[in-house]
């Protein structure tokens, strides 16, 4: 059975605003993650909680020489946007493309030295919303075997150039595209998530309004089932969609985290 981590956030009865973001894929050839930030520069200045969903760095297919490299700038990455942004609160979720043990423990570390960044392994509720990167939506998965494979992945080593530059041209080509359509239709998808929550999550149907991840790079907002309004905000990789999605809240309490 999971965790349940509690974290004390500042506490505020003014109303706070949030926005979610999942795969960006930095550091991949294939993700326009940088460029489409800039975006949303004048949003994130007015943002008291980020929360990046997953996937926000890509260790498989970066373009450093080496995992070491990509270790570093993902930690300067995070740093700058702590200075950056210096009353924004980060919660950092970890997805399967940046779940590397290496990465992890210097990510520990951050999070003790900086008291405004929160990591967490699997899911997150604040309020009535709960986040979640989405890799459960692969196929019928519960909390024992999202962690085999979540394993997997942090053992994962950085892929060569032949095998990157294959990649990045079938992005290029929407070949992407075509299989993240078939392969995670909408209801279909949320089934797989529902599945995953109901075994890993107690009570989480009494306890949230809402919904968010992402992982299938398929964007979508406001879609209720069994209750639940889901909503996935798309991804940064050339010929997905990007929809980062705004969020309030209106008071703060200790929240949990599967860890």
């Amino acid at each position: 059975m999971p965790h349940h981590r509690p974290f004390a956030m500042k506490s505020s009865t003014s109303e706070k605003k949030g926005l979610v973001i999942s795969d960006l894929h930095l550091f991949s050839r294939r993700s326009k993650g940088s460029q489409f930030l800039k975006t949303q520069e004048s949003i994130l200045r007015k943002t008291d909680i980020l929360v990046l969903n997953g996937d926000t760095f890509d260790f498989r297919w970066s373009h450093y020489p080496s995992e070491a490299a990509t270790v570093t700038a993902a930690i300067t990455w995070l740093r700058t946007q702590l200075d950056n942004f210096p009353d924004q609160e980060v919660h950092f979720l970890l997805g399967n493309h940046d779940c590397l043990t290496s990465f992890r423990t210097q990510l520990e570390e951050l999070t003790r030295l900086h008291p405004r960044i929160h990591l967490h392994e699997f899911w997150l509720q604040l309020d009535r919303l709960l986040f979640l990167h989405g890799d459960c939506s692969n196929r019928f998965m519960n909390d024992s075997t999202l962690r085999s494979y979540r394993e997997q992945w942090s053992r994962d080593k950085p892929r060569g150039a032949i095998s990157t530059t294959l990649y990045t041209l079938i992005d290029y080509f929407r070949i992407s595209h075509c299989f993240h359509f078939c392969y995670f239709p909408k209801a279909k998808t949320i089934q797989r998530v529902i599945y995953y929550l109901d075994q890993a999550v107690p009570d989480w149907r009494n306890r949230i309004d809402d919904c968010f991840f992402g992982h299938t790079h398929m964007p979508f907002h406001n879609h209720s089932q069994e209750g639940i309004r889901f909503h996935n905000t798309g991804s940064a990789i050339t010929g997905m969609g990007f929809h980062p999605m705004p969020f309030k809240l209106t008071d703060y309490h200790p929240s949990t985290s599967g860890t």
